[in-house]
């Protein structure tokens, strides 16, 4: 991706086209409703600084990403805090502290290497604790939080910031009052083994929206760390959009390279095919099919959703997605361009695919 709004969209396909503005109003549909800072979740989008500064300017107040590479690209682009979410690897510790003011972290020794590297950088770092509540990523268990938070507060060289919670990403876990309710009453222990409250009680992700729409978050309750609601419009645990707000904040378009009427089913025997796969495919008949320039590479194609009404995403190949169009009412000609909504881990691919351009409206 680039944050050049002059490269030509007909240098490459597909192209990712981001709408800053909607990007922007999203963001203050959650300030707005939310009585605590909101952090700006850029990986979604490889921490394109357009869209950071429009999460900013709807009311952020951190920027957030996973990949260090993204918050480097930031840079000074956002007059703001950036944290670094997935704990640091041992090399990149000395970037992590240059790169970034805030990081979450869980290991008691990579805390130690962090403070060394502030020390001999002479910056102030901030950590926050990940704290695994269920899904069992990383962060560490809600019965050892007191403990390492203890640990934590006694290594000179960095400051506890907080602690967060995260479900959702790997197993699917949702979020509920109770398990917020468990992790608040978890942190409020463990302060008192350190005596004194941390500033930040992260809650959780776009997941977590919900309860806080319905006030059923605790008032600990200090930071929500938020990307797909903003970037989608989507509530991550069921998929649909939220009520309120703008779905096509990020669209992905591709150019039809051929469409022919062709019979639905392969001829001859099958077995796997480029990915490894056996699919299975129903007999319909001859069906008008358009191929669009762009596969797997790009894109899971399973997570888009055919703005035309009558189009079909069949599958897709390395390089070439199949789509069936019969029900389409206008005729489709190659050359055309067919656009596409994104599920959250469609728009992470395509957007960290060299192959995929960006575009602003």
């Amino acid at each position: 991706m680039t944050d050049d709004p002059s490269r030509d969209r007909q240098d490459h396909a597909p192209v990712l086209t981001i709408r800053p503005a909607i990007v922007e109003r999203n963001s203050r549909r959650v300030a707005d409703r939310f009585d605590g800072d909101l952090v700006g979740v850029t990986k979604g989008v490889g921490g394109d600084p357009r869209v950071a500064r429009a999460m900013v300017d709807g009311g952020a107040t951190a920027i957030a990403d996973s990949r260090l590479a993204n918050l480097r690209r930031l840079g000074d682009r956002v007059d703001c805090d950036r944290y670094l979410l997935r704990p640091p690897m041992r090399h990149e510790i000395d970037a992590v502290v240059r790169n970034a003011e805030v990081s979450f972290q869980s290991e008691p020794s990579v805390l130690r290497a962090t403070a060394a590297a502030a020390s001999r950088r002479g910056v102030d770092h901030r950590i926050v604790l990940a704290v695994d509540v269920g899904d069992r990523r990383e962060g560490v268990l809600l019965d050892d939080l007191a403990s390492t938070l203890s640990i934590a507060a006694g290594i000179d060289g960095i400051e506890v910031a907080g602690v967060a919670a995260h479900t959702g990403s790997l197993n699917g876990v949702v979020p509920t009052a109770e398990s917020v309710s468990r992790f608040v009453n978890c942190l409020e222990r463990a302060e008192e083994s350190i005596s004194r409250q941390v500033p930040i009680c992260s809650a959780g992700s776009s997941n977590t929206l919900g309860l806080c729409f319905d006030g059923d978050l605790p008032e600990r309750v200090t930071q929500l760390r938020i990307g797909e609601a903003i970037l989608l419009g989507t509530d991550p645990t069921t998929g649909e959009p939220l009520p309120g707000f703008e779905t096509d904040a990020v669209v992905l378009s591709a150019d039809v390279i051929e469409c022919k009427a062709k019979p639905s089913a392969p001829t001859g025997p099958t077995g796997r095919d480029a990915f490894g796969e056996s699919p299975t495919v129903e007999d319909r008949g001859v069906r008008d099919r358009a191929i669009v320039a762009m596969g797997r590479v790009d894109v899971p194609v399973e997570g888009l959703a055919p703005v035309r009404e009558g189009v079909d995403v069949l599958g897709a190949s390395s390089d070439h997605a199949v789509l069936d169009v019969t029900a389409v009412r206008e005729s489709i000609r190659p050359g055309d361009s067919l656009t596409f909504e994104l599920d959250y881990g469609a728009l992470a691919r395509s957007a960290a695919s060299p192959y995929v351009a960006t575009a602003y409206e």
